[in-house]
């Protein structure tokens, strides 16, 4: 299992950084090409990030999951903001994936739930569990993988990463 584990997210390496949607405060990334009945792109891989992360580069942090919570260069007001419509996180992230290729280089999982997805452009994704609850519930990060005809989800939580 943990083998299998370990391939399913080597797999990644080559795909490129195509896309990504907001469920709420989940972001949603999408790596490769994959579009389902509706022609949206699922990505041949889909994450699901419900804990901190952030991309970096050589020089600094520039996106980090928490820009959620701040306006976008349209929305200067903070006085009726609210984060569905215009925030910092997605206006950056929409203009890293539009000015970049990136392309999947490495794929790093730690012992605790963390998680680094780094890009040929020396910028990389660090994935950085916070919360200590061993609850069932708790997930950190879900790996979809859409390839075949039923979608297989590697989930990460404090106690394990397992096949679901």
């Amino acid at each position: 299992m943990k083998v299998q584990i370990e391939n399913t997210l080597q797999e990644l390496i080559g795909l490129k950084f195509a896309q990504t949607t907001r469920n709420a405060d989940m972001e949603c990334l999408k790596f490769g090409f994959k579009t389902n009945s509706k022609k949206q792109n699922i990505g041949e891989f889909g994450l699901h990030i419900q804990t901190d992360w952030r991309i970096i580069n050589g020089k600094g942090i520039l996106i980090g999951s928490n820009d959620l919570y701040e306006p976008n260069s349209e929305n200067k007001s903070e006085m009726d903001f609210d984060y569905e419509n215009g925030n910092l996180r997605d206006e950056k992230l929409k203009s890293l994936i539009n000015s970049n290729d990136l392309i999947v280089s490495t794929v790093v999982k730690d012992g605790i739930g963390g998680l680094n997805i780094g890009f040929n452009n020396q910028m990389e994704l660090q994935i950085i569990p916070t919360n200590s609850s061993k609850s069932e519930y708790n997930e950190f990060w879900r790996l979809i993988d859409n390839r075949g005809p039923e979608s297989r989800h590697i989930v990460a939580r404090i106690s394990k990463i397992s096949n679901e």
